[in-house]
């Protein structure tokens, strides 16, 4: 399983568990809740009602006049009333009044008269001094007839300003009543909850998506990295992931320093024996020489073996130098076209030296975001490449074209081409071919140095052989490239 989908995975099993808890602790308190708000309203009705009725003196009734016609009138009119998407078309109360022993003398569904009422806890309670309330199911078949009660003390007042109790009136009212507002707030919450958890899931979904991707490129970066191939380090917004991508990018710059110091030094050591060993038995010859044409001989060999040294320790440096550039300074917009002229205006004479003619098929292109000078040696070392191997009185071929957004500079010679077992050793650090002519080898420094510029500029280095004859050379750039 993906990392980024065992995040997710984890990620949404511990929010969805914590959004059930908390959606199961609200509809756990919510009709509670609504079962306290209808006993404040009914405590505040049984109060109101018992100090309506109360008597006058402590040896006159309780005015059971006043309350009867009230609260039959009230049960008889009809309600429109809307509370919110709940419809009330009646009141639905019971109303009955019990005097200090207990024993209804008023009820207003007119069943219990005369019952005796005095061990119904809002009673009994309340003749205590205390706050009476019960809940009571009254049809033991029937789990909805449950019925709240609340009692309220009914107090004679005294001419000493003191007051006794006479009975308490009771106020009863159906719990079922709060049952569709409980169902209102429970479909409600449970919406509400299955959203958050949809947009929690979501959110989730992005983040494990997000870092995945981070991930991703970073484990990519590190294979590039293993494979020695060169890459930028990966831009990455969150602190923690952007550390570790500049961790892996000082551990490459110091794991590639120290390669490129052990690969350097063994290839250049490799490569430097031959012009020294050269060197070391013309000078020796030099010496013993019997006539002045031996002399002038072994003289050109020195000579031409130092400057082989040279080009060899300019080569490496400037390689050198381009392999820890890491990306331009500051590039500029470049014709292409402008470039690839003036660098065959300048090999005119190695061309007419050999006769080769140059073919140039060149169309006006975008111009490449890049450096001129650098670009001018990768073309440069590609048309001398295509000059070493191309046969006398032979044509070099370059094109220049640009469809998709894609520019291609083609090189194309009628030379040999390419040995099979060469063609996986030509971008090699000092691995050169001998020339068809002359059977000398250059530094095996220029394709390496070409396929560096290539990497700085976006861009794709190609060399491959012909179908029928000879090597083509292809510098593809990209849109990345010149389109910015």
């Amino acid at each position: 399983m993906k990392f980024g989908l065992k995040l997710f995975l984890s990620y949404f099993a511990i929010l969805g568990l914590g959004i059930y808890l908390f959606i199961n602790s609200m509809l756990l308190e919510v009709k509670p809740g609504l079962r306290q708000s209808m006993e404040t309203a009914l405590i505040d009705s049984a109060n109101l009602l018992a100090e309506l009725i109360a008597p006058i003196a402590p040896s006159t009734p309780i005015r059971i006049d006043l309350l009867k016609p009230a609260v039959n009138h009230t049960l008889a009119r009809p309600i429109d009333a809307t509370i919110w998407s709940h419809k009330q078309t009646g009141t639905e109360l019971r109303i009955y009044v019990t005097n200090t022993e207990g024993k209804v003398i008023y009820d207003s569904e007119n069943r219990d008269l005369g019952a005796d009422y005095s061990k119904w806890n809002d009673v009994y309670l309340t003749l205590k001094g205390k706050y009476g309330a019960r809940s009571t199911q009254e049809n033991l078949n029937d789990r909805f007839s449950s019925v709240m009660y609340i009692g309220a003390p009914i107090f004679a007042h005294q001419s000493n300003g003191q007051r006794s109790l006479v009975g308490v009136l009771s106020i009863g009212k159906p719990n079922i009543s709060v049952e569709p507002f409980w169902q209102a707030a429970q479909d409600n919450i449970r919406s509400k909850g299955l959203w958050l958890l949809l947009a929690s899931a979501l959110a989730g979904a992005l983040l494990a998506t997000w870092l995945s991707l981070n991930i991703h490129r970073l484990v990519e970066y590190a294979q590039k990295t293993s494979r020695g191939e060169s890459s930028d380090r990966p831009r990455i917004n969150d602190p923690d992931l952007a550390k570790l991508a500049q961790a892996m990018e000082e551990m490459r710059s110091a794991l590639d320093g120290k390669e490129y110091i052990e690969d350097y030094t063994l290839t250049l050591t490799h490569e430097m024996k031959s012009p020294l060993t050269a060197l070391k038995g013309a000078a020796e010859l030099i010496g013993l020489a019997k006539d002045n044409e031996m002399r002038d001989q072994l003289a050109t060999n020195i000579s031409q073996q130092t400057e082989r040294l040279q080009a060899l320790v300019d080569q490496v440096l400037a390689l050198a130098r381009l392999e820890n550039l890491g990306q331009l300074s500051q590039p500029k917009h470049i014709n292409l076209k402008k470039l690839i002229q003036e660098e065959c205006e300048q090999l005119k004479v190695r061309l007419s030296q050999k006769e080769i003619q140059l073919k140039l098929e060149l169309t006006e292109v975008s111009p490449i975001l890049g450096d001129s000078l650098l670009l001018s040696q990768a073309i440069r070392n590609l048309i001398e490449n295509a000059l070493d191997f191309s046969p006398c009185a032979s044509t070099i071929f370059i094109r220049l074209t640009e469809q998709d957004h894609t520019i291609e500079l083609v090189i194309e010679d009628q030379g040999s081409g390419i040995p099979d077992y060469a063609k996986d050793k030509i971008w090699q650090r000092f691995y050169s071919l001998p020339r068809p002519q002359n059977g000398q080898k250059s530094t095996g420094l220029g394709l390496s140095f070409v396929q560096q510029i290539a990497q700085l500029h976006n861009a794709q280095i190609s060399l491959i052989n012909n179908k029928t004859l000879g090597t083509q050379a292809k510098l593809s750039f990209t849109s990345n490239a010149h389109h910015r």
